[in-house]
């Protein structure tokens, strides 16, 4: 039996939700006893959320470490970033990262196989997992504490000898070639890759893999990624769990003091310009239309932020009482499906819409994800729909902290981001601040008119209803 199953099962609730649970109900109970509460007119103070400070030290070779000791359960759960990913693939090669990673952990390490690497790590409950991002690599691991040296060592022989097995190479090429056929099967998927190629043009993000620059990948490609990873990538750890700060700092310093922290191998990429209205159409013979529609748009730090948050919130991000799903979905049955998205990133953001409809409702249905933010910005968003959009958002907000470690790697994550440590601390009262009429203006940026739309599914590219944007586009896949 898994030794740490059972104290999994056991874990409580971390205090500061604790806290937060006990205030509500002492003001609450308050309430009751003075008249009855009528919970469809009761008022609520604003939520005061102030999460466990996170330590931070570092090793020798100044890779950052953030420590939060955690007793409530006995495992000691370590996180590890660093700079590397596909935004970094040589584009004759694409898909080198997805590859390396599945490669790397799967191969075994130093004089151990991958079947000995694996039942080491399983005979003592040990977890370990490795992979690829955009633009940082990340670690996870996870050991009871009496077992923290043995999984270290399994550790640190995985980061410097990782073996890269021929036949693991092989192998994971063969994963990746496998999932990209598979693409061409799911709509979305198709369309989400045909979004990037087209609203990225000429960035590596916009860099798609294929069968051909996945075929290129051999194993001197896996080792030559990995040196300049542990040589001059950029390192940081975070450690949560049943540890004391100093003696884990010496282990760690044991094993991973000399890797590095300033990434010269991998700059940051600039973030992309912003492509001119086009429109992709893929044609394939499906009984739906999948639509989606981006544009970039303000990054993380941008002051117009928060109010974007929430009016793609009340657009289509927040469920059946959105905007896009009230009117499109439940009143008219036009699509199975639609919403709104809004990613924010260190240097950009990315707005857009989706929906997926029947073949000959397309057209309604792209003139209805048009009029719809623009009739909100010009009338504005009902005022009852920012305030519960706002209650929705800090509550989402606040209970991404159930798991301490979300502290841990949200720090690592500002750190690889160049993002200030403070910022997820300023989100509650930067969307509690957003007014109607400020919501109302960030649906504005919602606008069709710019950015990028693919559509996929049964289309007539001579159909003006494409052509209305700009340059349509004709994409056959493959």
């Amino acid at each position: 039996m898994n030794r740490a199953a059972g104290v999994r099962a056991s874990r409580r609730a971390p205090p500061v939700l604790v806290g937060v649970a006990l205030a509500s109900a002492l003001w609450l109970s308050g309430c009751a006893g003075s008249r009855a509460l009528d919970p469809r007119t009761a008022r609520f103070p604003d939520v005061s959320f102030r999460p466990p400070p996170v330590a931070q030290s570092a090793l020798s070779g100044g890779a950052p470490v953030f420590l939060l000791p955690d007793r409530d359960l006995p495992l000691v759960r370590l996180y590890a970033s660093f700079r590397g990913g596909s935004l970094y693939d040589p584009p004759d090669r694409a898909g080198l990262a997805e590859v390396a990673a599945l490669a790397w952990r799967t191969g075994g390490a130093g004089a151990l196989t991958p079947e000995a690497f694996d039942e080491a790590l399983e005979e003592r409950a040990i977890e370990l997992r490795l992979g690829f991002g955009r633009d940082t690599g990340w670690v996870t691991f996870s050991a009871l504490p009496a077992d923290l040296d043995r999984g270290l060592e399994l550790l640190a022989a995985l980061l410097a000898e990782p073996a890269f097995r021929e036949e693991r190479v092989t192998w994971a090429a063969g994963q990746m070639a496998e999932r990209l056929r598979r693409e061409v099967d799911s709509p979305q998927d198709l369309a989400f890759r045909e979004l990037r190629r087209a609203l990225y043009p000429g960035h590596p993000r916009g860099l798609i893999p294929t069968a051909a620059t996945v075929g290129r990948v051999v194993r001197e490609d896996l080792l030559a990624l990995h040196r300049r990873v542990v040589s001059e990538g950029a390192w940081a750890f975070g450690a949560v769990g049943d540890f004391e700060p100093q003696d884990l700092l010496a282990r760690l310093e044991e094993r991973f003091g000399s890797l590095p922290s300033r990434g010269e191998g991998f700059a940051p990429v600039p973030p992309p310009a912003e492509p001119p209205p086009r429109t992709v159409l893929v044609p394939r013979p499906l009984p739906q239309t999948t639509l989606v529609w981006a544009r970039l748009g303000p990054s993380r730090t941008a002051p117009e932020f928060h109010a974007l948050d929430v009016a793609d919130h009340v657009l289509g991000s927040g469920g059946f009482q959105s905007l896009l799903v009230r009117e499109i979905r439940s009143n008219r049955g036009l699509a199975y499906s639609v919403g709104s998205f809004y990613q924010a990133l260190p240097t950009f953001g990315v707005l857009g819409m989706t929906a997926s409809t029947r073949a000959e409702s397309a057209p309604q249905v792209l003139e209805l994800l048009a009029t719809i933010p623009r009739e909100a910005a010009t009338s504005g968003l009902p005022a009852h729909h920012v305030a519960q959009a706002r209650e929705a958002l800090v509550n989402r907000h606040v209970f991404r902290y159930e798991d301490p470690a979300a502290l841990v790697r949200e720090r690592l994550g500002l750190l690889f981001d160049g993002l200030p440590a403070d910022l997820p601390a300023r989100y509650v009262a930067g969307v509690q601040a957003v007014t109607a009429p400020g919501a109302s203006a960030a649906a504005e940026a919602f606008d069709l008119a710019a950015g990028v739309l693919v559509v996929v599914g049964d289309v007539d590219p001579a159909d003006p209803a494409w052509g209305s944007r700009g340059p349509v586009l004709v994409v056959t896949a493959d």
